[in-house]
């Protein structure tokens, strides 16, 4: 019994051996230490009718979040004066949103991150920021829809977009608009894509964020809509998210 075991003992030293040959562990050295992942510069392009616009060399970047009640209807305090009316949804839900904003002389872009969530953070007033852990549904790489609603009944995930085209706003949602409530008509981005095709963190500790799209966009006060193409974004953040997630 006691040969079998050595032998036994042997047979496995040979094969732990092989696989270390066959996959060498890696040290500690400064040959194996991660690559710096540097932030990227916060930068976006676009075609409108065949003219590109393009951020500066050093756009004006900030940050922001907040939030908003989702599945919102229209409520007339005074059937008889639709100017004086309310956006009511439910109380216990939040269609939360991260915005990304570049400024520059030649493009400008506001990008809006959206998720619904059922309830509130546990603060009562206070902007709910989702927890680390729900941050792949924002930023994950791959396809996201464009929120067509938002600003309006909030009823969907996904994207919306506002930019510069020759000093005017474009954007790819109908926020609720009184004089024209049905402008543009629902499924006016189904042709249009948004993908993420990159989020990685940099090794300063937030992330980078690469993506491409294309878009119809609108001129919110007069209707007029146009085809945004070659959209192009890189993006360096820390999200805002919730400090307790319990």
């Amino acid at each position: 019994m006691k040969k079998l075991n050595l032998i036994y003992a042997l047979f496995l030293l040979s094969v732990f051996t092989s696989c270390q040959k066959d996959h060498p562990i890696k040290s500690d050295t400064p040959g194996n230490k991660p690559p710096v992942i540097a932030n990227v510069r916060d930068s976006v392009s676009y075609t409108v009718e065949g003219k590109t616009y393009i951020t500066d060399s050093d756009p004006y970047s900030f940050l922001s979040a907040g939030g908003e009640e989702m599945d919102r209807k229209v409520v007339y305090p005074d059937s008889s004066n639709k100017f004086n009316y309310a956006l009511v949804g439910n109380p216990d839900s939040v269609l939360y949103y991260q915005k990304n904003t570049i400024l520059s002389n030649n493009a400008n872009l506001g990008i809006f991150f959206i998720k619904k969530y059922s309830k509130k953070h546990k603060n009562d007033g206070v902007i709910y920021h989702p927890e680390l852990k729900d941050l792949p549904q924002l930023f994950a790489v791959g396809k996201h829809p464009y929120a067509e609603d938002f600003g309006w009944k909030n009823s969907q995930d996904g994207i919306a977009l506002n930019i510069s085209v020759n000093g005017s706003v474009y954007i790819s949602y109908a926020p609720f608009n009184p004089n024209k409530p049905s402008i543009p008509k629902p499924g006016f981005q189904k042709n249009s894509t948004f993908e993420i095709i990159s989020f990685t963190k940099a090794t300063s500790g937030g992330y980078n964020l690469e993506a491409r799209f294309v878009a119809t966009v609108t001129d919110n006060v007069t209707g007029e809509q146009k085809k945004l193409e070659n959209g192009y974004l890189r993006l360096y953040f820390v999200p805002i998210v919730a400090a307790d997630p319990n």
